[in-house]
């Protein structure tokens, strides 16, 4: 099934995307659902403020259609994958959501009418940016959780 997905794409394992990030340190994915249309990518830095309220810190860099799309709606999924999906976190990565439809390969599932979650993530979190800073050539989005889900089922991977 992995490999499906990297021969869908039709890419090579090179991406402006991740390619100076540390993918054995993937940390997860953003989705985004707008209106019209759902996008996923891969991140390498997130953060979870532990303070009142919790935040989920993200960075995207400021051309990519994610951030267009989490800086329009002011709002994402953050979705932690477990270590046996080095693979998916490739194929999310690799190519642009303007191009393909990078969210038809995913199980995905309605939460509430804003966010969409992910059977195959360990936990899905529910975010609403707060506060945008900007590092040059990425946006810090600040956001506040809003909801979550956990799949106990892969917890010891």
């Amino acid at each position: 099934m992995v490999k499906r997905h990297m021969v869908h794409f039709g890419v090579p394992r090179q991406s402006p995307y991740v390619s100076a990030s540390a993918l054995e340190c993937m940390v997860g994915l953003v989705l985004i659902r707008t209106p019209s249309v759902t996008n996923v990518a891969t991140v390498s830095f997130a953060s979870e403020g532990a303070h009142h309220p919790t935040t989920m810190w993200i960075s995207l860099e400021k051309n990519s259609y994610s951030h267009e799309l989490v800086h329009d709606t002011r709002r994402f999924t953050f979705v932690v994958l477990h270590n046996g999906q080095r693979d998916l976190a490739w194929a999310c990565g690799l190519t642009s959501g303007r191009q393909h439809d990078k969210c038809r390969v995913l199980h995905l599932f309605d939460y509430g009418s804003e966010f969409l979650f992910c059977s195959e993530g360990m936990t899905n979190t529910a975010c609403r940016v707060r506060s945008m800073t900007d590092l040059d050539t990425h946006t810090l989005f600040i956001a506040d959780l809003v909801g979550g889900d956990m799949n106990s089922r892969h917890l010891n991977r």
